[in-house]
């Protein structure tokens, strides 16, 4: 997976990344929409802010790669 972060994320939130990835490109950008705006989802609201912010910068840099290879 591309990410800005050096590491890969922790387990749990590994998890919740692939679960979101899971419901489709729409739900994954609504979901980005919400969390960039300061808000939480119900698939991210067991996190704190810093996982929060976590998983969004994961969603971000999936998305960038998906549409990227889009033709």
């Amino acid at each position: 997976m591309t990410s800005c972060f050096p590491d890969d994320p922790p387990a749990h939130i590994q998890s919740i990344i692939e679960s979101i990835c899971g419901l489709g490109c729409d739900r994954v950008n609504e979901i980005i929409d919400v969390l960039e705006h300061g808000n939480t989802v119900d698939e991210t609201r067991a996190l704190d802010k810093s996982d929060q912010l976590r998983v969004l910068m994961e969603l971000k840099a999936i998305m960038a790669v998906y549409d990227n290879n889009k033709f």
